[in-house]
């Protein structure tokens, strides 16, 4: 089976851009082919750095566009690009309302049609620990079984994960898939990110010390360890 990964959150600088860039890594550093769609056209720092497809936006994925505009068109062509190969979908900032409508519309969340297809659906979901994203993942979890869920904890950014959650929200969190986003040492985050290069690249051309190159290879086989408990290229989940 193909996968799609959805990368969302709702809000920005949540981490979604960071996180896709690590999902490319990690198919990379496994020699494992894979079509990116950076999808956010005020922002698209992960195709500079992995190449992919940056015309198809959700802008048009909704009920009064669809029907005007063949704009939400252009978004299918994440499923047919699915069918060749697994594909990684870099979503905008607040655009979950656009992301469902588009899948519950084409019938992807129906259990039988991706069996049918040999296609599955894995949702990252970016989140600091607030309310609203938390909620939002909640109904995630709640209405769309046939998807894949994981709620990825990301502790880096205004983080409000140390408090307590609702005796609701935490059987929610606890029936999920979790990974904890540990923080990039930011030297190397930002340096990378600069140097419009993917990771491999940086590691291999960086005039940094050595410490500085093995800071980043040691954060990126921490986290690809934990990615692999959840999503595995050999037998997936």
């Amino acid at each position: 089976m193909n996968t799609i990964h959805f990368i969302v959150g709702n809000r920005g600088n949540i981490g979604k851009s960071f996180f896709s860039s690590l999902v490319c890594h990690f198919y990379s550093s496994n020699t494992r082919p894979f079509t990116l769609f950076d999808t956010d056209p005020d922002k698209q720092d992960v195709s500079s750095l992995y190449g992919g497809v940056t015309d198809v936006t959700f802008d048009a994925c909704n009920e009064i566009m669809v029907n005007h505009s063949t704009d939400a068109v252009k978004v299918d062509r994440i499923f047919e690009e699915a069918l060749k190969q697994d594909v990684i979908v870099n979503m905008p900032s607040n655009s979950h309302k656009e992301l469902l409508f588009w899948l519950t519309q084409n019938g992807l969340n129906q259990s039988e049609f991706l069996t049918a297809e040999k296609i599955q659906i894995y949702i990252w979901y970016l989140s600091n620990g607030d309310d609203t994203s938390l909620n939002l993942f909640k109904t995630l979890v709640d209405n769309y079984p046939a998807f894949k869920i994981t709620l990825v904890q990301n502790k880096g950014i205004d983080n409000h994960w140390n408090r307590e959650l609702s005796a609701d929200m935490k059987k929610v969190v606890k029936k999920t898939q979790q990974l904890e986003l540990a923080t990039m040492p930011r030297g190397e985050r930002e340096a990378t990110f600069a140097s419009g290069k993917a990771y491999a690249k940086y590691i291999s051309s960086t005039t940094s010390s050595k410490l500085s190159v093995n800071r980043l290879k040691t954060y990126l086989d921490s986290q690809c360890a934990k990615f692999i408990q959840i999503f595995s290229l050999a037998n997936p989940a």
